[in-house]
């Protein structure tokens, strides 16, 4: 079977055992599930800005940086690297998150590990809402992950994500009134698992789920009687990348939430589709669909360094677009190889 069979056939087949799933959006309101925001542009994005411009798939397509902890088994150099991201929105606000990650392998090939550390902030922005008008924004979130993997059998690797240390927090007040949402998250515990599977050089299947608990407190005008909440997150990506040809790689990847509390429960699903363009031996461009929002990147690498540029239009706009309007991203990653 030829490579670009092999990518159709998976492709099909993950669209038919998926298609029975709902999608439901995310909660447009202002509730407490509102704390989550900030991670669907920091700790559920922690994938290199390669593949940002790839349709931000983060399972599947293998990197010196990446989503699935499996592909820690897989490296055979150390690398280190940092990631800016910045997100513009209609309605005021931006997000600009930061991210650093250290990639060691223990047994090149076999066996590795990767620190990433993340901070997103847009404390202080005004934006103007729907209904509310003028009104201070405040979304903050950082943590910490280590990841650990391992080959399991002939092309075969695994992976384990251990959340270290996570924060987060979303708030809305009025100029010189008074606070309308104050929601306050720290992780209980978290992690996730992954597996790869390399079915051609360079070409994978792969998917990865995690899952987390939050206890968030609740405060302001709009939450009413403070108090706080225990929130479960849960994500599965699941996808395949493979080459068309010697010079275009190709990915497409599903990808489903869910955020609940007691009987509570709100979710989100997406599909991702990309394509890379080795221009040259140096430079390569990029183009995807996150969502049916457009994505575009190049990237130039000569082997030591590496220098990544993406943009997103509307990036998770079905989880921000109610609130805050469409959006521009734009990231930057710089990263060394030794």
């Amino acid at each position: 079977m030829t490579r670009t069979r092999f990518v159709l056939l998976c492709s099909a087949t993950i669209c038919m055992t998926l298609a029975v799933a709902g999608v439901q959006a995310f909660g447009q309101g202002l509730g407490p599930e509102a704390y989550g925001i900030g991670a669907y542009f920091g700790m559920g994005t922690l994938t290199p800005t390669r593949q940002l411009g790839m349709g931000t798939p983060t399972a599947s397509v293998n990197d010196v940086y990446f989503g699935n902890p499996a592909f820690a088994a897989t490296q055979e150099t150390a690398s280190a690297g940092v990631r800016v991201t910045t997100t513009d929105f209609e309605g005021g606000p931006r997000f600009t998150g930061v991210q650093a990650h250290y990639v060691q392998p223990l047994r090149p090939g076999y066996s590795g590990m990767q620190v990433s550390i993340l901070s997103l902030d847009s404390s202080g922005d005004n934006a103007t809402l729907p209904g509310m008008g003028p009104v201070a924004v405040g979304v903050v979130e950082d943590g910490f992950l280590v990841d650990y993997g391992q080959q399991i059998g002939d092309g075969l690797s695994a992976g384990l994500s251990v959340l270290g240390y996570r924060r987060s927090k979303f708030s809305l007040a009025t100029p010189g009134g008074p606070q309308l949402v104050n929601l306050k998250s720290a992780a209980d515990y978290g992690g996730r698992i992954g597996l790869a599977y390399e079915w051609a050089p360079g070409d994978y299947c792969g998917v990865t789920f995690s899952h987390a608990q939050q206890t968030v407190d609740l405060a302001g005008v709009m939450m009413g009687v403070p108090g706080s909440m225990v929130f479960h997150s849960d994500r599965l990506a699941l996808g395949v990348s493979g080459h068309l040809s010697d010079e275009v790689l190709g990915v497409v990847e599903y990808q489903y939430g869910t955020t609940s509390s007691g009987q509570a429960e709100s979710s989100v699903s997406s599909w991702h589709f990309g394509a890379e363009y080795q221009a040259s031996r140096d430079l390569a461009v990029r183009a995807g669909l996150a969502d049916e929002s457009p994505t575009f990147g190049v990237g130039y690498d000569d082997g030591e360094w590496r220098v990544d540029y993406a943009y997103i239009s509307d990036w998770n706009d079905d989880v921000t677009g109610a609130l805050f309007g469409g959006s521009d991203t734009h990231s930057l990653h710089a990263s060394r190889r030794w």
